[in-house]
């Protein structure tokens, strides 16, 4: 049953880049700041590797960019609202550096977001209006791909009779354990 249990919630993780609007695209994405602050942000799911890994994009001057210089621990976390189903993801998150692979990546870039990585200030800058950010030339990009690594996916399934909480660890193989919810 755990086995099983796993797999469905892998595929529902995987189905955020297949079905639109899936509540799994949107990840909630914590990180640890100097201070030893909790800092959390919305992210979009880009990818999903067979091995769990998970890719997301942002600027390269953010503040988390700085954090995970620091601390590479960082936390996703999801929820489906139709299916009342919570995933906890712990593991660490790295800046991606192969120029290959960042190019790779940036041509699923669309022209819409393109903009997202082209500010002439660092995300986060006061600014006295919205109307005041300018932008460089697409080929003066701040894109940065980061790769997250899960060490934990903890899952809980809210439903009756019996909520299923489960922990299953990539040290272990991704096997199991159930939890009390």
């Amino acid at each position: 049953m755990l086995d099983n249990f796993f797999k469905e919630v892998k595929a529902e993780f995987k189905s955020a880049l297949i079905k639109r609007n899936h509540p799994f695209k949107y990840l909630t994405l914590s990180t640890v700041d100097e201070k030893d602050m909790p800092q959390s942000r919305t992210i979009v799911l880009r990818e999903i590797h067979d091995n769990l890994d998970c890719i997301i994009f942002t600027d390269s001057r953010t503040s988390k960019v700085h954090q995970l210089a620091n601390n590479s621990q960082a936390c996703l976390l999801a929820y489906h609202p139709k299916k009342m189903l919570q995933l906890k993801l712990n593991g660490n998150l790295y800046p991606i550096d192969d120029p290959s692979e960042i190019k790779r990546l940036f041509q699923m870039v669309g022209e819409k977001a393109m903009k997202d990585y082209t500010t002439c200030s660092i995300p986060g800058t006061s600014i006295s209006n919205p109307d005041n950010v300018n932008y460089t030339v697409r080929n003066e990009n701040h894109f940065l791909p980061l790769q997250f690594v899960p060490d934990q996916w903890e899952v809980l399934q809210l439903k009756r009779p019996n909520h299923l909480r489960a922990l299953f660890e990539r040290e272990n193989n991704w096997e199991g354990q159930w939890m009390v919810p």
